[in-house]
């Protein structure tokens, strides 16, 4: 009998180059015949074990940033000569300085006064 850890390392299991955007994958018709070549590292770099995992995995059913900006909608008000987007507004101007205000305290009772 076997002991089963939880959470344990693996077994088996699909390869991550199967999805992944970079690898190429060629089957053949007995299971013993299959080569997987990784195309993001050059010269090519063929791999001989399933990979469980990879720094540079690319998922290939998500789209890129390029396929996402081609897709998205450019939105503009209708008629509005108001630009669209954050706009920074200009801090107050300043028109008068601060006041001064000096603390004097009270030796005998030792409470603070105002005076301007």
């Amino acid at each position: 009998m076997r002991p089963y850890v939880k959470n344990g390392t693996p077994i088996h299991g699909p390869s991550l180059c199967d999805a992944c955007e970079n690898g190429m994958t060629v089957k053949g018709y007995r299971e013993s015949q299959e080569v997987v070549i990784c195309e993001w590292v050059r010269p090519e770099l063929r791999v001989v074990f399933p990979v469980r995992e990879c720094s540079r995995y690319m998922d290939r059913t998500r789209e890129s940033l390029y396929e996402l900006k081609k897709i998205a909608w450019d939105i503009r008000p209708r008629g509005s000569k108001e630009t669209t987007g954050f706009v920074v507004k200009a801090a107050p101007l300043v028109t008068e300085p601060a006041e001064d205000i000096e603390i004097i305290l009270d030796k005998l009772n030792d409470e603070p006064k105002f005076q301007n």
